[in-house]
């Protein structure tokens, strides 16, 4: 089709006369963003006219308006590489070849046009296209060119590399944008462009760098969608909500769809890669690759899954269980062990003083922390290392109708000292178990009252599995930001997202709470809430919160208190919140014994792999394989079974 000149004059508009302040002229920032939207068609490229093409003209008597550069196209051309006839700018109708440089000339892009030799000429032989395609964009403040590139280049604005078509400053040549990021609208809902995987009540807004000072003054926030940090990404463009602190990466806003791909360039002119090769438009992630969540329907079909936080009701139920039974008697003695066991007050607790293996609960196998109460042995400075947790001395001593084992009841086990194999966790242990008389299966303790499997509201649809050790360097806990530093440390994970809770973060904290300093119930936060204006400030302590981290939250005084300011689950337990906010456990303990009846000295309890060469103190027998005690100041060696009470 035939370019003609528009029977009307035209006017010329400038859409954007800040440029290059507009992102700091502009005194509210939704006029900035309804500027920006902007976008009429033009009636010669057929392609649409936006903000950052910054001119167009205008016809004052008809709806007809134009690109400033598709303005000054000239109708006619004399070009050195037909000089018979003259060239007309023509709208091409199809897929044709330049008769120059012999690349595309695409489906309605313009191009000059010999009608009675039938040859057409690209805008890129017949004018320079790259000047033709000039924008002016609110992140640089100098025009951009389109340039084609057919290696991987890095996008200044992304951060990823692509090949393709880039916009380039040819004053300073310090931005370098890729084609797809630079028409990204300054407005975005996360759920479009995440295909609903994500959601936000507001749009966000895009920013063009996201510096270390705010970073640092909102706590070092992470993407909300690939959960990563903004560190090192201070240059590259950001996705944000201030109103609810919602920060997102600019390529992870597109990340599970192709919103990009389906969007037609914004540029001047159909632009394509001067090559018969067609070029990949850009790296998105395949939606298909997304890990599916999993459905109500098939967690109400595992019977094995815990649903935390606790509701009130049931938050209720345990705190009864360890509060009301709870034993304060200064002395006690134990089946489990032969000599009285003295309570060490949560004050008083001098558990920092014993390495990991000693200051672990003999019951559990779980590590006593500091400030909270618990029994150790008499004889504790003289070789014997028996520690319980106040509440492992309340182990009911009988389970009917286990989860594992329904068949028949599991008899509580106190008096283990060899190493047996758990049921469940298949892992090795010489904690407390629960074993059944009837045919042998064993659990330890740890196992028989904490799930293989929780869901969190916090991660909703998909399952937490338990795991030890099994978090890299990289990983940390949602609730309290704190990494996984110990090669014990037992955590609840969903490999899929890589998301993590320390078990301590997971089962401590209820869903609602009531505190003296508010008349309403407070909600378990697990993000900054949302149209939330300033600061968090702690209303118990009054000191600032990271919002980042879990905190509970009045909606309607509007007031926040840190997790380790609320009364929680259990108050001994509250020490699990700090610090690490980790549950450690020995998978064994080693364990010391003090006996003058049969040696003066203190014995340790060993596992032997292999057979030594010393004879059991005790029945004169070799000692082979198996579970021994040996003294470190003598040759005293016995088997297990024979200083067995």
């Amino acid at each position: 089709m035939v370019v003609i000149q528009h029977e009307h004059p035209l006017t010329l508009v400038d859409l954007n006369p800040k440029y290059p302040c507009d992102e700091y002229v502009y005194d509210d920032e939704e006029d900035l963003i309804s500027i920006q939207a902007f976008q009429c068609p033009c009636d010669r490229c057929d392609l649409n006219i936006t903000f950052f093409h910054r001119y167009y003209y205008k016809c004052n008597q008809c709806d007809y308006s134009l690109h400033k550069l598709c303005y000054e196209l000239p109708i006619t051309l004399e070009h050195t590489s037909h000089l018979a006839h003259t060239l007309s700018l023509f709208q091409n109708e199809s897929q044709q070849e330049c008769h120059v440089c012999r690349y595309y000339i695409w489906n309605k892009q313009l191009c000059y046009y010999c009608s009675s030799c039938m040859l057409n000429i690209c805008l890129n032989c017949g004018k320079n296209e790259a000047h033709h395609h000039t924008i002016y964009h609110p992140s640089h403040r100098h025009p951009l060119i389109p340039i084609n590139r057919e290696n991987s280049m890095m996008c200044d604005a992304c951060g990823k590399h692509h090949q393709g078509i880039f916009y380039q400053c040819i004053t300073c040549f310090l931005s370098f944008i890729y084609e797809d990021c630079i028409f990204s609208p300054k407005r975005l809902l996360i759920q479009e462009g995440t295909c609903d995987k994500f959601f936000h009540t507001h749009p966000l807004i895009l920013t063009y760098g996201f510096p270390i000072a705010d970073q640092q003054a909102k706590f070092n926030p992470r993407c909300r969608v690939c959960n990563k940090s903004f560190s090192g990404y201070e240059d590259f463009w950001v996705y944000k909500c201030e109103k609810c602190r919602y920060y997102t990466h600019h390529h992870c806003a597109y990340s599970r769809s192709s919103y990009l791909r389906s969007k037609p360039s914004e540029s001047a002119l159909n632009l394509k890669p001067y090559s018969k090769k067609q070029v990949p438009l850009s790296n998105r992630v395949d939606p298909k690759q997304a890990p599916s969540p999993i459905t109500i329907e098939e967690l109400e079909d595992d019977h094995d899954v815990l649903r935390l936080p606790l509701s009130e009701q049931n938050y209720n139920k345990v705190k009864d269980f360890f509060l009301k039974e709870r034993n304060y008697e200064s002395s006690i003695t134990h089946d489990s062990h032969e000599h009285p066991l003295i309570l060490v007050d949560a004050q008083c607790n001098d558990i920092a003083t014993m390495n990991e293996n000693d200051s672990s609960c003999n019951a559990c196998l779980v590590s006593i922390v500091e400030n909270t109460s618990f029994y150790k042995c008499k004889f504790n400075g003289q070789g014997c290392n028996f520690l319980l947790h106040e509440w492992c001395t309340r182990l009911p001593p009988e389970i009917k109708g286990h989860k594992y084992h329904q068949e028949h009841t599991l008899r509580l086990d106190r008096y283990t000292f060899s190493r047996f194999v758990c049921g469940v966790c298949d892992k090795y242990s010489n904690g407390f178990a629960y074993w059944c008389v009837q045919c042998g299966y064993t659990i330890d303790v740890w196992c028989a009252f904490t799930r293989a499997k929780i869901t969190h509201k916090s991660h909703p649809n998909h399952l937490l599995s338990r795991n030890c050790g099994f978090a890299s360097e990289d990983d940390y806990c949602r609730m309290c930001l704190s990494g996984f530093t110990a090669d014990n440390n037992i955590l609840f994970g969903c490999d899929a997202c890589e998301f993590h809770l320390h078990a301590g973060c997971a089962f401590l904290l209820p869903e609602t709470i009531r505190h003296r300093y508010d008349k309403h119930p407070l909600s378990l936060a697990y993000s900054p809430i949302e149209n939330h204006e300033g600061d968090y400030f702690c209303e118990v302590c009054e000191e600032e919160l990271n919002p980042n981290a879990w905190f509970y939250h009045c909606h309607e005084c509007v007031q926040s208190i840190h997790t380790t300011c609320a009364p929680i689950l259990l108050p001994q337990s509250k020490p699990y919140l700090y610090g690490g906010l980790s549950v450690l456990r020995v998978r064994e303990k080693e364990r010391g014994i003090y006996k003058p009846e049969y040696h003066p000295h203190p014995l340790s309890f060993k596992f032997l792999s292999g057979t030594s060469k010393d004879d059991c103190t005790q029945c004169g027998r070799k000692v082979t394989s198996g579970c021994i005690f040996k003294c470190s100041e003598c040759k005293f060696v016995s088997h297990e079974t024979c200083l067995r009470w």
